[in-house]
């Protein structure tokens, strides 16, 4: 869009910080996924967790699976603006960890949604003379189940539609400022949302975002 992406919107949002926080629920969902990725590829050499969703639970697979670990990291190179509902840029670089030749590979998100992320990392992981093997999350909402041709490998497949912010079936309420763009800061907000309960914002300066039951 001009001046910069913009954020899907839906009436559902996973919000997957809520759950990684204790270990036990984190140690569940990982070796459901783990069970998932090696009945649909095999043993990977090494998971990548992407930013920042993915790092904790790639730190399990990988415990559970006995592979390496490593992460990504997200260098912005664009700011995001919530007054316009205008998505953050950035591209994900390798930094701390090294990709060996011939390592199979395995992206591990907390959420697969409009599956941005193995485009970001799969250039990098070709230039290391590394494969990709497929992309594996907790918990998936894409209505897809390969990425050309890889396998998405989920816990739970739930396809939930998306809409861009000019589609008609959305377009009034985005226009009515009607969007929590921020949910995981704004979880109360949310939570209220999704209950049917009124909640108005104390301070309409200190955010923009207002709920009638749509949200990111």
């Amino acid at each position: 869009d001009e001046g910069g992406k913009k954020n899907y919107v839906g009436y559902v949002y996973y919000n997957f910080a809520r759950a990684e926080q204790y270990p036990l629920v984190r140690d569940y969902f990982a070796r459901q996924l783990a069970q998932v990725i090696v009945e649909q590829v095999g043993m990977p050499d090494v998971v990548i967790g992407a930013p920042m969703g993915g790092i904790m639970m790639a730190v399990e697979i990988g415990r559970i699976l006995g592979c390496r670990t490593i992460f990504a990291e997200k260098k912005v190179t664009a700011l995001a603006d919530p007054g316009t509902g205008k998505k953050e840029q950035s591209e994900l670089i390798i930094d701390r960890h090294e990709i060996k030749p011939g390592d199979g590979v395995f992206i591990i998100e907390d959420v697969v949604n409009n599956l941005s992320t193995p485009g970001k990392l799969n250039g990098t992981i070709k230039a290391k003379g590394a494969t990709l093997l497929g992309l594996a999350a907790p918990f998936s909402r894409s209505q897809k189940t390969e990425w050309e041709g890889l396998p998405i490998s989920a816990g739970t497949h739930q396809p939930l539609e998306q809409f861009k912010q000019d589609d008609p079936a959305v377009i009034d309420l985005v226009s009515a400022d009607k969007v929590v763009w921020k949910p995981k800061q704004q979880w109360l907000l949310l939570k209220a949302a999704m209950e049917g309960k009124e909640f108005n914002q104390p301070n309409k300066a200190q955010s923009s975002l207002n709920l009638d039951g749509m949200l990111p």
